[in-house]
């Protein structure tokens, strides 16, 4: 079962790497634009990313050659954009270089990560755990 669970979380890093090699060139091509998105507007952006993906898994075709995986990494992405802005709040001018940002991104993520591998662990543990009745 170790096996498993070290080659998940080795999954999960890897498509987190993935997702933050995405963000720090959007990042490049636009900088911290994000930064005056309220809530309201990233929970939109999320909104749409879910319609997307539901569109595509019914369609089972894409018309503009996308798949599922880029859009769930938009997900991934905009969440992590959403928690930034939660704990900083949103800015009415792009308050924020590159640098800071992709502190920002890096510490949101890990945080994101460690928290999934925990409730992986404790999962998996508690689906081998002998209850008591």
């Amino acid at each position: 079962m170790a096996n498993n669970e070290a080659k998940t979380n080795e999954e999960f890093e890897q498509t987190l790497a993935e997702c933050r090699t995405l963000f720090e060139k959007k990042l490049h091509d636009y900088g911290a634009s994000w930064r005056i998105l309220r809530p309201q507007s990233l929970t939109d952006q999320l909104f749409i990313k879910a319609k997307r993906i539901r569109s595509l898994e019914i369609k089972k075709e894409s018309l503009v050659g996308e798949g599922i995986r880029p859009e769930f990494i938009a997900l991934i992405n905009y969440g992590i954009v959403g928690l930034i802005q939660l704990y900083h709040g949103f800015s009415d001018t792009v308050d924020m270089d590159n640098d800071a940002a992709m502190v920002l991104y890096d510490k949101y993520a890990q945080e994101a990560l460690e928290l999934m591998k925990r409730k992986r662990g404790a999962a998996c543990g508690s689906a081998h755990t002998p209850t008591s009745s």
